[in-house]
């Protein structure tokens, strides 16, 4: 069973996440991608969409206060899956993409990549939580 708030923090989580993702991508789509190409362009957005998943992850902690690391992860996961269900309906009613499409591409090396950044998200919390010092594993649900 979930714990209290941790819907409505993991929805605030992916809304802040996806809307970050949305705008670094239409940038990438738009301007990097004919200077560098489609994987170049995807790897230079990794690393910054990681950290504005960190920050993010932290303003939501901040706004949570002090919560168990297993609320943490309950945060993370359910960010997590939501970002994977907007990303696929995005490709599917947006980008014309199918899913075998959304698949494919996770097992190309720069689709593996992002993937495994986005999976970062489940953890993001507790992270964050570590490096500010907002949870000891033993607080409040």
């Amino acid at each position: 069973m979930l714990r209290p708030g941790a819907i409505a923090a993991g929805a605030g989580l992916f809304g802040l996440v996806f809307a970050a993702g949305f705008l670094l991508g239409t940038i990438r789509e738009l301007a990097l991608r004919p200077l560098l190409g489609a994987d170049p362009a995807r790897l230079l957005e990794l690393p910054v969409m990681i950290t504005l998943s960190w920050l993010s992850a932290r303003w939501i902690l901040r706004r949570a206060g002090k919560r168990s690391a297993r609320w943490q992860f309950e945060v993370g996961l359910i960010a997590f899956l939501l970002l994977m269900a907007a990303e696929m309906a995005l490709g599917i009613l947006i980008l014309g993409r199918g899913l075998s499409a959304f698949i494919a591409d996770i097992f190309t090396l720069t689709g593996m990549l992002s993937f495994l950044a986005q999976a970062l998200l489940i953890v993001m919390p507790r992270l964050a939580a570590s490096a500010t010092g907002s949870s000891h594993g033993r607080t409040a649900p």
